[in-house]
């Protein structure tokens, strides 16, 4: 088991070398020494043992090396997240889609949110994905109630989102 001065002894030797050795795969030097400086933590909480310096020291270097390259790899995950993002931003039809996505839902919505209570209950049920038969056991009602209630928030629904494909038409025009 390491102690407390085999630890410090350990940074003292190592600390520089590691440092050095993460910054020739990472872009700030501040990163690697937040790398190294978690390797050191990460050394100190295992509570490893090693038969000799050599084991450790291949050690050190091999879990800055693993880190460095987790390090790259959430980096790139990242960078590519960005630029799907910069260019979906770029891309007017899909800037469209987007604007048209977010008002089809909220107007969705809202339009829910005038149902009568029983309609409303129902038709929310639908949208987390139940069949009929389930809403009708959960409620404690027929199915052929669920059916019928359904059918009509469905045409009342129709009703009040005519108003959306205006705002679709304006969009696309």
């Amino acid at each position: 088991m390491i102690t407390e001065k085999d630890l410090k002894k350990i940074f003292d030797t190592y600390y520089t070398k590691l440092v050095s050795f993460a910054n020739r795969f990472l872009t700030t030097i501040g990163e690697a020494e937040d790398l190294v400086q978690d390797v050191f933590i990460h050394l100190w909480e295992k509570e490893n043992t090693f038969p000799d310096e050599t084991s450790l020291r291949i050690y050190l270097y091999k879990v800055v090396r693993n880190k460095c390259y987790n390090v790259l790899k959430h980096n790139k995950v990242k960078h590519k997240y960005a630029e799907n993002t910069i260019r979906s931003l770029e891309d007017n039809n899909l800037f469209l889609k987007e604007i048209l996505e977010e008002e089809t839902v909220s107007q969705l919505y809202k339009a829910i949110e005038v149902l009568p209570n029983r309609k409303k209950e129902i038709i929310k049920l639908s949208l987390k994905g139940l069949k009929n038969s389930q809403i009708a056991e959960d409620l404690n009602i027929k199915l052929q109630t669920v059916k019928t209630l359904k059918s009509q928030a469905y045409r009342i629904l129709r009703d009040q989102l005519r108003e959306l494909e205006a705002i679709i038409y304006f969009l696309l025009a």
